[in-house]
């Protein structure tokens, strides 16, 4: 099996209700997007960047390559609490696609074991870079006004 090799993209996604909780975007090339730490009741922004810092090699090394085996769709019975959706997609050239979605209840069992430690480890591996944008100066719009 070599799947991770042909992986240049993942995007994790936590929806609780009907609010995006996490948004995680890392490609090969370096582009990261994030959203959010998880928790609801933050409302943090989206940020977009490039780093050279190896976040997507990094969280490549704590997959195993097993868990491409079992891709698709898991709904979870008896669910209690908030509707959550945890959504995982592994993308790559030539139409590469390892899609895993699990629906389950906020107060009731939660996503496979494998799926959360990458969960976790994607928001560990991007914290920094994303307090770090979080912490950036916000540089405020120029307003031009041509008819001078």
């Amino acid at each position: 099996m070599h799947e991770k090799l042909l992986i240049d993209k993942i995007l994790i996604t936590l929806e609780v209700g009907d609010k995006t909780s996490l948004f995680i975007l890392l490609a090969k090339d370096g582009n990261i997007d994030r959203k959010g730490d998880g928790n609801l009741t933050s409302d943090l922004p989206l940020h977009r960047g490039v780093s050279n810092q190896g976040h997507f090699e990094a969280l490549m090394m704590t997959i195993n390559e097993e868990i491409f085996s079992y891709s698709g769709v898991m709904r979870k019975t008896n669910r209690m609490g908030a509707d959550c959706t945890l959504t995982m997609i592994f993308q790559g050239p030539k139409e590469v696609d390892y899609s895993f979605r699990v629906i389950y209840g906020a107060e009731s069992e939660g996503p496979p074991r494998e799926l959360v430690e990458i969960l976790i480890n994607a928001v560990k591996l991007t914290e920094g870079w994303y307090q770090e944008q979080l912490s950036a100066p916000v540089e405020k719009e120029k307003s031009w006004k041509f008819w001078k």
